[in-house]
């Protein structure tokens, strides 16, 4: 009796996570969006004060934390259908130089430019 009471429990304190996670996973993204650059940056110091071994192995973990990193931010994948899913692109953080000519001179122009429409038809996307 008792293991099937502790299965339940696990069971219920499993779903209550999986809803909790869920419920705030904006928040997590936005988190992990701060936190994660931090550490990767925090190790890449940190090695400059310390042995080689170090060094090799902080550069290991900035690497696969920046991998996480763009992964987590920019693709998501939903289900919307029978079949059909749906790629959402979130976040992207790039010099002035990658963009595209037009929006350079459109934001050259004015300090506040709406280039929204202009991404849009740039990347065959909706924003």
């Amino acid at each position: 009796m008792l293991p099937v009471a502790w299965l339940i429990g696990a069971g219920l304190v499993g779903v209550l996570g999986v809803a909790a996670v869920v419920y705030n996973w904006d928040g997590i993204l936005d988190w992990l969006h701060d936190f994660i650059p931090k550490v990767s940056q925090m190790l890449r110091s940190a090695a400059k004060e310390f042995g080689p071994e170090f060094q090799a192995a902080a550069m290991v973990v900035g690497g696969f934390l920046d991998t996480v990193h763009a992964k987590i931010e920019h693709k998501l994948y939903h289900k919307i259908g029978h079949g059909k899913w749906l790629e959402e692109t979130t976040r992207r953080t790039l010099p002035e130089s990658e963009l595209p000519p037009a929006i350079r001179k459109k934001i050259r122009r004015k300090q506040d430019a709406d280039i929204t429409e202009d991404l849009e038809m740039e990347l065959g996307m909706s924003i």
